[in-house]
């Protein structure tokens, strides 16, 4: 019973914590994109601590509520489609893969899911500021936009890997009695 509680409750607080991010990414213009980011270690630490069932069920919750309590849906969209999975698929690719491998699958992943999350923003939902912001790029500004923005992904999967270890050898030592 008491292990119930324990992951009813963290997955409460977890849940929680991601949304304030996502929500304090949408207040603040410049952490658009560190919103979902932030939001996405909460669904790490679930799928570290519990599984990617728990973490999933994290995810959903976000997910939803980020829809309903968000003012900037292209952050939420950004959590939907690409952060708020992310760590599952992390943890799974390091596990079943190697390292060359792994980081290919997550870049891949990453490239088709922001594609297609962009196209249904830009097609289907018809976001006017996002289109406007778009229109004023050049074709050399997209590729540079797609070239750090994998690269960012490759610094954020390093950094997770470094959140993952010091989750397991220090903070849950002294956060879980």
């Amino acid at each position: 019973m008491r292990e119930k509680t324990y992951r009813t409750a963290l997955g409460g607080i977890l849940s929680a914590l991601a949304l304030s991010f996502l929500f304090l990414g949408s207040v603040f213009p410049f952490a658009e994109i560190a919103g979902p980011a932030l939001a996405s270690v909460c669904v790490l630490l679930a799928t570290v601590e519990f599984s990617a069932k728990a973490a999933a069920a994290v995810y959903a919750a976000v997910s939803l509520l980020g829809f309903l309590v968000v003012p900037d849906k292209e952050s939420v969209l950004l959590f939907i489609f690409f952060f708020g999975w992310f760590p599952m698929l992390k943890l799974r690719a390091d596990l079943r893969l190697g390292p060359l491998p792994s980081l290919l699958v997550k870049l891949a992943c990453f490239n088709i899911s922001v594609f297609l999350m962009y196209w249904l923003i830009l097609k289907i939902f018809v976001m006017e500021s996002v289109a406007a912001e778009f229109s004023d790029y050049s074709v050399g500004m997209y590729i540079l936009l797609i070239v750090l923005s994998n690269i960012t992904i490759v610094i954020m999967d390093f950094a997770f890997s470094k959140v993952i270890f010091l989750y397991r050898n220090v903070w849950r030592k002294k956060l879980v009695r």
